[in-house]
C-alpha cells in the first residue's frame, strides 16, 4: 500500500496504489568449495489497483513481473554440512555474498505509468553479515547496491535513467524455541534519483523503514513467516509505504 508504482523508487503524484504480489521462489543450496552456495529463481505476479486522489479514476492492472535470478556464495562462517553435521553444528559469525540479476520479462506497456514489469535489466551485488550473541539471538546486517539499465521505452516514449540505489538493512532476531523466531527490522535506502528524457527528477531517496518479522516451523521442512514494514522517515517527495508479507516455505 503506497503512493508509488510497483517499481518503488518511482513516485506517482496524487496516486494511491495497492499491490498484491504472489511470488514463486525456487531455491537450491549446494556445496561450493566446502562452503554453502546457492541459486534462487524468483517469479512474481502482480495485482495492482490505482486510484487518483480526489477523483473517481480507478484502474486495475494484472500481470507477471520481472524474473530475478540470484547466485549466493558464503565467504566464511557457513560450511557445507550434512544433515548429521548440521544437527551438531554451533552457529558462528558469517559473511555471505550474492548477486541478483533482474530480467525485463514482465508485463509492460509504455502507455501505462504503472506496470508489473520495469522493461530494464538490473543487477544487485549484496553482502550479508551476521553474528550470534548467544545460541538464541542474532544480529545481522545486509548491504546492497542496485544498478539499472536505462528504460528506452518509458511512459510517453521517453528514456528513463536511474542512479544506483543503496540499501542497508539490519535485524535483531531471537529464537523463542526450536520452531519460532521473531525479529526487529530496519531498512534504509539512499540514492536512486531518476532522469526522464534527460531531465533530473530531483527525487533521490533517503528513506528509513522499520518493521517486525517472524517465522514458525510446523515441521522440520515446513515454515510460515510474516513481515510488516512502514516508512518512518523520508524526503518530502518520497512515497509513504506499508508492506506486509506472508511466506510459506517447503524444503526437500
Amino acid at each position: 500500500s503506497s503512493e508509488t508504482s510497483i517499481d518503488s523508487p518511482l513516485p506517482v503524484d496524487g496516486a494511491e496504489v495497492s499491490a498484491q504480489v504472489p511470488i514463486l521462489r525456487y531455491a537450491r543450496s549446494f556445496d561450493l568449495g566446502g562452503r554453502i552456495g546457492g541459486f534462487q529463481l524468483v517469479v512474481p505476479y502482480a495485482f495492482i489497483n490505482v486510484e487518483l486522489t480526489g477523483t473517481r479514476i480507478n484502474r486495475n492492472i494484472d500481470g507477471i513481473g520481472d524474473v530475478t535470478a540470484i547466485f549466493i556464495s558464503n565467504i566464511y562462517g557457513a560450511p557445507a554440512l550434512s544433515r548429521q553435521e548440521f544437527a551438531a553444528w554451533t552457529p558462528e559469525e558469517y559473511l555471505t555474498g550474492a548477486i541478483s540479476l533482474t530480467m525485463p520479462t514482465g508485463d509492460y506497456d509504455p502507455n501505462r505509468l504503472i506496470n508489473p514489469g520495469k522493461n530494464r535489466w538490473a543487477i544487485k551485488p549484496q553482502l550479508a553479515w551476521g553474528t550470534p550473541i548467544d545460541r538464541a539471538t542474532w544480529v545481522t546486517v545486509n548491504g546492497a547496491i542496485e544498478l539499472h539499465q536505462d528504460n528506452d521505452d518509458y511512459f510517453g516514449g521517453r528514456t528513463l535513467a536511474q542512479k544506483p540505489l543503496v540499501t542497508i538493512d539490519a535485524h535483531y532476531s531471537r529464537n523463542l524455541n526450536k520452531a519460532v523466531w521473531l525479529s526487529a527490522d530496519a531498512i534504509w535506502a539512499v540514492g536512486g534519483e531518476t532522469r526522464i528524457a534527460g531531465v533530473d527528477q530531483d527525487n533521490q531517496q533517503n528513506t528509513l523503514r522499520l518493521g517486525v518479522s517472524g517465522s514458525m516451523n510446523f515441521s522440520p521442512t515446513d515454515a510460515v513467516s510474516r513481515a510488516v514494514t512502514r516508512t518512518v522517515a523520508r524526503e518530502s517527495h518520497t512515497p509513504q509505504a506499508t508492506t506486509f508479507q506472508v511466506n510459506y516455505s517447503k524444503a526437500w
